[in-house]
Order: C-alpha cells, then structure tokens, then sequence
C-alpha cells in the first residue's frame, strides 16, 4: 500500500472522521466533520469561523483525525496526526462539489459564504486492517 492509496480509501469509503482537538486550557474535543479532500498534500476540511472547532485550530494548529469503514469482511481504520494551516476559501469550491452535508450543516447561501478551508500539511497517516492484519505508517507534507 502506498499513501495515495490510503488517501483514497479516506476520501472515499470513510468520508466522515472525528477531529480531536484541545481548547485554550489543555482540554480535549472531539466532533465528526467531512473528510473533503485526501491526497499526498493532505486532508482538505472546512469549518465556519464562528465555531469552537476553528478556534481550537487557530489556537493550537494540531489534531487528530480517526476513522473506520466496515464492509462485509474487511475492517479498515484510518488514523492522521498532523500539523493544520488556515487556506481560507482556496480549495472551497472543490470541497463543497458533491459534498452530501453542505446543505445540513450550512443550509444557507450565507452559512456556505462563511466556511473557511483547513489542510493537515503534515504529518503521519497510521492504516490498519483490523481484519487483514496489514499495518502501515505514512509520513507527508513538508517535514519528511
């Protein structure tokens, strides 16, 4: 396996993961959000600047992303920790074409207007097949 291909299996077959951040004081926070773009740049997400979730990320630009697909036999997980930076609407267009929760979670034209675009630059993807057995480290972005 190579990272492109555990990128792919992100974006495609898990698209949601839980985010775990820390706020101001050193606590720890957890939400679901959509995975919008993965490739060897890094995972592409958006966030509205007048949530907790972006706060946490300009305050402290690190986090935790886990995810799990279950299908029939085959049991993948999916783990980033990384470094973020703030991309603003770069990439916006591209994260919102086909996204299925845009119109839940920003139902509005002027919600939409507010999102701002998040990347993980850096850092490592940990893949596991809890069924296949089959592990894997990646490392991507700048620091490699």
């Amino acid at each position: 396996m190579e990272l492109q291909e555990a990128m792919q299996i992100l974006k495609e077959d898990m698209k949601v993961a839980v985010f775990a951040t820390v706020d101001a004081q050193g606590h720890p926070h957890a939400r679901h959000a959509h995975i919008g773009v993965a490739n060897e740049q890094g995972v592409f997400f958006m966030t509205s600047p007048k949530t907790k979730f972006y706060q946490q990320l300009k305050d402290n630009p690190y986090v935790a992303i886990s995810t799990l697909s279950e299908k029939d036999y085959l049991i993948q997980v999916i783990r980033i920790e990384g470094e973020v930076r703030e991309l603003g609407k770069e990439k916006l267009a591209e994260l919102l074409e086909g996204n299925p929760y845009v119109d839940q979670v920003y139902p509005s034209l002027e919600d939409q207007a507010g999102i701002h675009v998040f990347q993980v630059f850096q850092g490592e993807l940990f893949y596991r097949s809890l069924t296949q057995g089959h592990q894997y480290t990646f490392k991507f972005g700048q620091n490699l």
